[in-house]
């Protein structure tokens, strides 16, 4: 039976200032500036609105997210009173780029829709209300990170109006903060073989990088020679035996000089990596090494995978030994 790997990545839900989060974001991407972070953010507790949705079918979570449509999946809810954790499903509903039907030898048909179908994509969320932590299923064809915060935004919102609860003056939105865990960089460090090392920086950072013989050091060397303003350099192997790997002595050694750098010349650095011969390849990012697993499940030609298999799969796999990780990376916060 063929294997289907997924992704799940993991982050805080919280909530921020609508009107705050909107103008850290614009400067942001006008500024080299981390504005997001200054944001006044609460850790959002996702369980009364969970609880309430899992009893009130009649309540409705269908939006407009540009030209597509999200809702959750009915009754798709699920609480473990074990685990204090609940998990449902999000479809993303699309009417363009419809794929078509084919046979061999034969001229494809389409799939024609009703004024009321869509083509149906689906991501899996699970909720550790312990640890108030967000596992979301990464698919390229769901809904992305940013959309899920929009819906969620909007479910939230209708939610409060339900119950008869005020947002307040300020309005809030939902934001889904990625977990960070800096232990990633000592698994980079230690890797028994690298497959790839890609590096993207720019001339503020050249004075801290022009120190050593290194490959930091030699891209920000070729960056002042042709009076260059940004790098991307990207190293990797070709079709190679699954045990190649780059010079582990000079990866190691950027990933130790990138630790020693000051916060503001630390270059976009991510490593693609396998920690043995037994295990899967891995990509980490330096700057931002973010908490992420990734699973395999077992699927059959012409289905897809249930929630419900998925969630227990990863739940059993990853998530129930990611816990201790979990607790160590989140740190408290306002609210």
């Amino acid at each position: 039976m063929p294997i289907k790997y997924v992704r799940f990545n993991y982050f805080e839900p919280q909530l921020v200032p609508a009107d705050q989060l909107l103008r850290a974001e614009l400067m942001e991407d006008n500024e080299d500036v981390d504005n997001l972070r200054d944001i006044p953010h609460y850790r959002w507790d996702m369980a009364p609105m969970l609880d309430y949705l899992m009893t009130n079918h009649e309540f409705t979570t269908d939006f407009a997210l540009g030209d597509e449509y999200a809702e959750i999946e009915p009754r798709s809810y699920r609480y473990d009173e074990r685990g204090d954790t609940y998990d449902f499903q999000l479809s993303k509903l699309r009417e363009s780029n419809i794929p078509s039907k084919k046979r061999f030898h034969t001229i494809k048909e389409d799939i024609l829709l009703d004024q009321d179908e869509f083509i149906g994509e689906f991501v899996s969320i699970l909720y550790d209300n312990h640890l108030g932590a967000v596992a979301l299923q990464s698919n390229l064809y769901g809904l992305s990170v940013k959309q899920t915060e929009i819906f969620l935004t909007n479910v939230r919102a209708d939610f409060l109006a339900a119950i008869g609860e005020e947002e307040g003056d300020t309005p809030m939105h939902v934001k889904l903060a990625p977990l960070v865990d800096t232990l990633q960089l000592e698994r980079a460090a230690q890797a028994d073989y690298y497959k790839k090392i890609r590096i993207k920086g720019s001339d503020v950072m050249g004075t801290a990088l022009l120190t050593g013989d290194n490959l930091l050091s030699e891209a920000s060397e070729m960056l002042d020679r042709v009076n260059g303003v940004n790098f991307d350099i990207t190293l990797s192997l070709g079709r190679v035996e699954r045990t190649a790997s780059l010079d582990n002595d000079a990866v190691r050694q950027v990933v130790e000089m990138f630790e020693e750098l000051p916060v503001r010349a630390k270059p976009k650095i991510e490593i693609t990596a396998m920690q043995n011969e037994e295990a899967q390849t891995e990509t980490i990012n330096l700057l931002e090494p973010r908490m992420t697993d990734r699973i395999s499940v077992n699927v059959a030609p012409r289905t897809t995978i249930a929630h419900e298999h998925l969630t227990d799969e990863f739940r059993e796999q990853a998530f129930n030994h990611r816990r201790n990780d979990i607790m160590r990376v989140l740190r408290p916060v306002q609210g």
